[in-house]
């Protein structure tokens, strides 16, 4: 299974890589023409601001501006003046950070208790005042003046001072006492501040009033309203604040570091401030004073230099990778009904690169106009009748809604362009008749006057956008579709001349009988000149009942034997009595009857005729054999190589010269039967095909038998009017010629056509 597996992908990517390798070509000339629109893309969403090159100097504030500054993108810059106050502002918020230091607090704690019950003690074992101030002041010097002490002894002793003390002084040690730098803290919230305590390993944070925090400056109030709540003992005041004052430590610590982080914090979250300036904002009034705000956009302009918008620029060329995709899969043999050549292809993509650059530039310039405005000025008309005259109708409907894709692209995804491109492209595809004469154009060209205004008035009534000056923009778009039709008359012998195409104005100049060729053909080699208008003749009317090009058919037809021109007596429908060919050796004589594709050819290339004629001037009689020539040599020789005695032509692969070398065929052999009655012509022209299908001659031409079918009866009909009934004279034979399965006795009859 796994091998079987194996050899079914290894045929697919053998299958890929062929195909890959057949169209080599057209790859890389679609890579690198979307190559080429990604960079055309890229300079053209790239935007510069021309205030980059501007002195500055000349729009100071305070100065009367002498013009007008539009911004001709959108833009955004911070205010740094705006941030900073809200910077500013920010920081007044930020409450500093005091931590409760229980390790100083506990401290504060054990040595005061140490110190009352030192006192304590020694009161009761003293025997007087002076005995306690003496081993007070040998234990805590310089902690209580000698005074201070002997005024507490009798306290000590009389009065439970020192247990209200001890009370008051754990109380005033639990409420915290802080201390506010000098520095430092002004740039902080001057009326909260953010306090933290720890309790069972969790940290406690709470903002409290900045007053609330005890500073030394307050503990005697404290005290006295510590006093006051409990019940005790005011007067034990200054005797209380007298044992306390000497053990007082700041225990609520302001922790700068934590403080400058929680600033930092702060003012990082802080949004600057920014200013948008709009796309197409009014910068600078003239005639007016210029702002300090003004001058600080204009600075911002300038600064900003080359910007391009990233998101539109990717979803522009992911959008033109979608429409070169699309314009593969609608230009595909399965689509499209075949390939384009190369010249075609390069007409499809000039015609979209002057569309998509042309819109670019006109986006730019036109950057402050209404889409209304943008869309009434847009060729797409003209460059969709250029298309469909040297292409046909279907390609130019095609190419309209590539077109279309690609304005929208390039315009900024602008909707009512797009929807003008798309209505405008099809009237132009429309309007163009195909074989038409050129003074067809200039009624094109006055239908499209009417008809623009009438699609630009509709659209203006569907948008939303006001329309300041409808009736001069109806009038523009009036003259560009009148316009487009001239501009294609003016271009189109250009064109054809510079492309050598195979218009149908072009091929209408060719089927002119007048001109000096066909002039030269009817002197010099009336047989051929008579034989080619009646094969124009069958091949038109059989193109026209297949849906093929019969104009490309009937001017292919005229031209098809010009090779014959310079040796016309080789030929047999030029000769009267002598036939030259009886002196001759066969292969000499099939080298001369060979040579007219050749000569037809070269002369083709002389006049410049487009290349679809000259293919069928080169495949008209395909590969065949001419086989009187080949059978005659046959006679002489023996054994002779086919080869020596085929023409130099490929089989046709085109309709329209399929459909030439069946009218070559079926109307000099219908020049040999007698009695032509339409049933004698249906069978004669159905072997006379049928053999050409038998001997491979239109295996590249992709008719269908349906096709064939039509081609048949389409020759019988044109065949039948023109071999009317005649009187049948004595002698005359009443037997229908046998067609052999190679193309001997045809050729024959031909003689040496």
């Amino acid at each position: 299974m796994n091998k079987i597996q194996d050899n079914w992908l290894k045929a697919l990517f053998q299958r890929l890589g062929n195909a890959i390798q057949d169209k080599k070509r057209t790859i890389v000339l679609l890579s690198s023409f979307y190559v080429a629109l990604v960079i055309i893309s890229y300079v053209g969403f790239l935007q510069s601001d021309t205030l980059s090159r501007m002195n500055l100097a000349e729009f100071e504030p305070g100065r009367v501006a002498d013009r007008d500054i539009i911004a001709s993108r959108e833009l955004s810059y911070v205010d740094e003046n705006a941030t900073a106050i809200r910077r500013e502002s920010r920081k007044q918020l930020v409450t500093p950070v005091f931590r409760y230091d229980q390790y100083i607090s506990n401290n504060m704690i054990d040595t005061f208790t140490a110190f009352t019950s030192f006192l304590g003690s020694t009161a009761l074992e003293a025997k007087n005042a002076d005995e306690f101030v003496l081993r007070v002041s040998a234990e805590y010097p310089d902690t209580l003046e000698r005074q201070d002490l002997r005024g507490l002894f009798q306290g000590i002793r009389k009065t439970p001072l020192l247990q209200t003390a001890n009370s008051i002084f754990i109380q005033l040690v639990s409420e915290g006492i802080a201390e506010f730098p000098d520095e430092g803290i002004e740039e902080y919230n001057q009326n909260t501040v953010e306090t933290v305590r720890t309790a069972n390993d969790r940290q406690l944070r709470s903002d409290i009033p900045r007053d609330a925090l005890l500073t030394e400056e307050k503990i005697p109030a404290w005290i006295e309203n510590a006093l006051k709540l409990t019940n005790r003992n005011a007067d034990f005041l200054e005797e209380i604040y007298l044992l306390i004052r000497p053990f007082i430590q700041i225990n609520y610590i302001f922790h700068s570091d934590e403080s400058e982080t929680k600033l930092d914090t702060a003012v990082r979250q802080v949004p600057p401030v920014l200013v948008v300036i709009q796309k197409g904002q009014r910068i600078i009034r003239r005639g007016f004073i210029i702002t300090p705000e003004a001058f600080l956009q204009l600075e911002a302009l300038a600064k900003a230099g080359g910007h391009i918008d990233v998101r539109q620029f990717v979803g522009t060329i992911l959008l033109l990778l979608i429409i070169t995709l699309l314009a593969v899969f609608m230009f595909s043999y399965s689509i499209f009904g075949a390939v384009p050549g190369l010249r075609n292809m390069l007409l499809l993509l000039s015609s979209f690169s002057i569309v998509y650059i042309g819109v670019l530039v006109l986006t730019r310039v036109m950057s402050h106009a209404s889409s209304i405005d943008f869309a009434a000025i847009l060729p797409l008309a003209l460059i969709t009748m250029l298309i469909t005259v040297f292409m046909g109708q279907k390609t130019g409907v095609f190419m309209t809604i590539i077109l279309s894709l690609g304005v929208i692209a390039a315009s900024g995804y602008q909707l009512l362009p797009f929807v003008f491109s798309l209505l405008s492209g099809f009237s132009g595809v429309a309007v163009i008749k195909s074989g038409g004469k050129r003074i067809d154009l200039v009624k094109s060209a006055c239908f499209l006057a009417l008809l623009h205004p009438f699609i630009l008035a509709i659209l203006a009534l569907l948008q939303k956008e006001p329309v300041t000056d409808l009736v001069s923009v109806l009038f523009v778009s009036s003259v560009n579709g009148f316009m487009s039709g001239i501009l294609v008359l003016g271009f189109l012998p250009i064109l054809e001349a510079l492309l050598n195409t195979c218009s149908s104005f072009r091929l209408m100049e060719f089927s002119d009988l007048n001109s000096p060729i066909m002039k030269k053909m009817l002197l010099s080699a009336s047989g051929t000149y008579n034989h080619s208008i009646l094969v124009a003749t069958l091949a038109e009317s059989a193109c026209r009942a297949i849906g093929a090009d019969p104009l490309l058919a009937r001017v292919g037809a005229y031209y098809h034997d010009i090779g014959k021109m310079d040796q016309s007596e080789y030929f047999v429908e030029n000769q009267t009595n002598y036939n030259k060919h009886t002196d001759m050796n066969p292969r000499l004589s099939a080298t001369v009857i060979r040579s007219h594709v050749k000569q037809g050819i070269e002369k083709a290339h002389q006049m410049r005729l487009p290349r679809e004629v000259i293919d069928i001037i080169a495949e008209h009689h395909g590969n065949s054999v001419i086989s009187f020539f080949y059978n005659e040599a046959k006679k002489i020789e023996g054994e002779v190589n086919p080869e020596d005695f085929m023409y130099p032509g490929n089989p046709p692969k085109s309709r329209e010269s399929a459909v030439v070398m069946l009218a070559d065929v079926v109307e000099a052999a219908c020049r040999t039967l007698d009695k032509p009655s339409v049933p004698r012509l249906e069978k004669f022209v159905g072997e006379l095909i049928d053999h050409k299908i038998q001997m491979g001659q239109l295996d590249n031409s992709e008719l269908t038998f349906r096709e064939i079918g039509s081609i048949k009866r389409s020759f019988v009909n044109i065949l039948a009017g023109y071999y009317h009934s005649r009187i049948e004279y004595p002698n005359q034979k009443d037997m229908l010629p046998d067609i052999p399965q190679k193309d001997s006795r045809v050729t024959k009859r031909k003689k040496n056509e």
